[in-house]
């Protein structure tokens, strides 16, 4: 019968962030551990509530099986002198591996030829090893935030205060000597806080099922899909007693399960005059600041409300009431809020923007407001499509001035929102009020896309202003440091150009947007590469290519995202067909022939032999047809005219001696393949598809 190993971490409350991160990095660690001690045939399984860090392991043997190792020593030189034989380094080494020098290697390291040895290494009781494994692995895991406590010489997530950790084949008998944090491990654990807090010894249960049931019984389920479950179906079933539907909002639903031992819920009411406000204040303040569910009725909020509660029950509805007080407590806040920003318009908060500064280095909103109108402007000239250049002017006034209200100072993720509502109640242009509401839309790849040319064209502008600004006063981000969140911004522009979409070139964006921030060519050459990174993943990520289709079309040329995204998904269609395949081998010697001999110079009429002159005549109807293709965005049909070059190509480079001495023939010859290449150029450098 195979073994099982229970390991349980009883800590303070562990944020609900860290929990998803700190499931998947155990069970992925011990999967590595369990490996590299010829352990892998085990399986293991990770839970975890707000107080707690579960490991399961099951199909352990009961003894390690016994393993070689290969143990590298000092270099060649050292081990050896120059007639072979073996100096006191090598004889040391081979002792301390237990071998013979006889039985040394020479392997290659990482500076050179070292010496090596098999060592043999006798399996271990499972326990012992479980007991180091355990301790690397929780030492090593990686936290959002973590805490120190007692005199300080500890840090993890939150302060531990139990370790449980049992072996057994059948039953969890035996202890694993595992210590952490300077808590040595028990054989017990503790049941829910509230409801069940007393000790719970577990030596002697039968497997994880038993423990599971032990602490269900105490008020903890420790599984978060099981948590979830019984969630969703008191939700429902409290929401339907009062004829509601739950307002669908799955992250808070999953950050929810994550705050809990017992999953809980219970049903809040708001008074009816908190329902006049905009739907987006009630819905922030319940959802964002109570972490309460919003239940609808007909499509409306509806004055009822839905908060977890970490225990069984609440008989006495102190924990309802408490709900209800700081929930209305706070709409009253936002209410009086929303009545104070309505006593002037929107407009009229604008001149306020010249004493809020964006960033110490970029000045203020005011002076952000008159960049991104300047832009906002060149983007609408080249963007595909009809835009209200009065609204547009109008949109970018008025985008930042919810800033300075009352209602974002207190509810600064209302940002953007309030602003469009209160421009909307103003009697702004639809298309207005729309911009400045949807201005912050969307984050990166997700959420909804802005509502209209008008609105798609701010938020393009927007961005791209404040990663210009930022770039130009040097605050670039590098590595996995990216504190303003440029990568999130410079994804946003580019999926609203690729799907609003937009046919302005980020390139010419870019550089205009430096140019109107006092930049110099090297920071418009930084932006430009970070937004070319953006627009590689938009294709990889989003649009479904390879990365080396993707980067076969960027090297030919890039910044219309719209374009870019069509001709890869065009190669991505047709580079497997038969009449592709040769093509990106012919196309890099192209490439090769005209990096070293120029670009020539044409001259049709010395071109007289037949592979050239029938790759002449297949170059010309292959731009036309390019031409009619591109016209119509139609590029695949393009790449396949592309592809009808890959014979007189091959029959080009067989028959024709492209560098002779003619000086004039060369030179004419050269240019030929320049033509080539151009035209290949207008839609992917194929040639990165070579080695594919």
């Amino acid at each position: 019968m195979s073994a099982e190993y229970l390991l349980e971490l009883l800590c303070e409350e562990i944020p609900a962030n860290a929990l998803p991160g700190a499931r998947a990095e155990l069970r992925a660690s011990f999967d590595a551990e369990l490996a590299g001690a010829a352990l892998a045939v085990a399986s293991v399984s990770v839970y975890s509530t707000v107080r707690r860090l579960v490991v399961h392991v099951a199909g352990l043997p009961e003894l390690q099986p016994d393993r070689e190792e290969e143990v590298t020593g000092p270099s060649v030189k050292a081990a050896f002198t120059a007639d072979g034989s073996p100096t006191p380094a090598a004889i040391g080494f081979a002792k301390g591996q237990g071998v013979g020098v006889d039985a040394l290697r020479v392997v290659k390291g990482a500076k050179g030829d070292v010496i090596a040895a098999t060592k043999r290494l006798p399996g271990r009781p499972v326990p012992e090893v479980l007991a180091e494994i355990t301790e690397r692995v929780v030492r090593a895991l990686h936290f959002p935030k973590t805490m120190r406590w007692g005199k300080g010489e500890h840090a993890f997530v939150r302060p531990l205060h139990n370790v449980l950790a049992l072996f057994g084949s059948g039953k969890l008998t035996t202890p694993v000597p595992v210590e952490l944090f300077g808590v040595a491990a028990s054989t017990g654990t503790f049941g829910h806080r509230a409801m069940a807090p007393a000790r719970l010894e577990l030596e002697g249960a039968a497997g994880f099922p038993a423990y599971a049931e032990r602490l269900r019984a105490a008020g903890v389920e420790v599984d978060p899909e099981a948590r979830r479950t019984t969630l969703e179906a008191a939700a429902h079933h409290l929401a339907t007693e009062v004829g509601c539907e739950i307002r669908p909002d799955p992250e808070l639903l999953a950050e929810l399960v994550e705050l809990v031992e017992h999953p809980g819920v219970l049903r809040g009411e708001i008074a009816e005059r908190f329902l006049q406000l905009p739907e987006e204040v009630l819905v922030t303040t319940l959802r964002h600041h109570q972490k309460c569910l919003v239940l609808t009725r007909a499509g409306k909020v509806a004055p009822y409300f839905l908060a977890v509660c970490d225990r069984a029950s609440d008989p006495q509805g102190l924990i309802r009431r408490g709900n209800e007080w700081v929930a209305g407590a706070r709409l009253t806040d936002a209410a009086f809020f929303f009545e104070q920003d309505r006593k002037a318009p929107l407009a009229g908060r604008r001149p306020a923007l010249e004493k809020v500064l964006v960033h110490q280095k970029l000045g203020t909103f005011a002076r952000k407001s008159e960049l991104v109108a300047g832009l906002a402007a060149e983007l609408a000239a080249t963007a595909g499509t009809a835009v209200d250049g009065d609204a547009l002017r109008r949109a970018c006034e008025l985008a930042k001035a919810d800033l300075v209200t009352a209602m974002v100072g207190e509810f600064a993720e209302l940002q953007g929102v309030v602003g469009g509502i209160y421009a909307r109640l103003d009697g702004e242009h639809e298309a207005v009020w729309q911009a400045v509401y949807d201005q912050y839309t969307p984050a990166g790849l997700d959420g909804a896309l802005p509502r209209g040319p008008v609105a798609a064209i701010v938020g393009v502008a927007d961005r791209l202003d404040t990663l210009a600004g930022l770039f130009a006063a040097g605050e670039v981000p590098s590595g996995s440091k990216d504190p303003f969140a440029l990568r999130r911004a410079a994804l946003a522009v580019v999926r609203i150009c690729a799907e609003a979409p937009l046919a302005c070139d980020l390139q010419a964006a870019a550089a205009a947007a430096v140019a109107r921030r006092g930049g110099d060519d090297a920071a418009t050459t930084a932006l430009r590469e970070f937004v070319r990174e953006r627009v590689r993943h938009y294709l990889t990520a989003a649009a479904g290519v390879k990365p080396e289709v993707a980067d076969a079309v960027l090297a030919a040329r890039w910044g219309v995202v719209p374009d870019d995204v069509a001709r890869a998904r065009a190669l991505e269609a047709v580079r497997g067909e038969e009449a592709f395949a040769a093509l990106a081998v012919a196309f890099k010697r192209v490439r090769n022939m005209v990096a070293k001999g120029g670009a020539g110079r044409f001259a049709a009429e010395l071109l007289r032999e037949k592979a050239e002159r029938e790759l002449l005549a297949a170059v010309q109807k292959a731009e036309k047809e390019v031409q009619r293709s591109g016209g119509r965005g139609d590029h695949a049909a393009g790449l396949r005219a592309l592809a009808g070059l890959a014979a007189p190509l091959d029959s080009f480079f067989t028959d024709v001696l492209v560098i002779c001495d003619d000086e004039e023939l060369r030179a004419a010859r050269l240019a030929l393949l320049a033509r080539v290449e151009t035209l290949f150029l207008r839609l992917a450098d194929v040639s990165r598809l070579s080695a594919q």
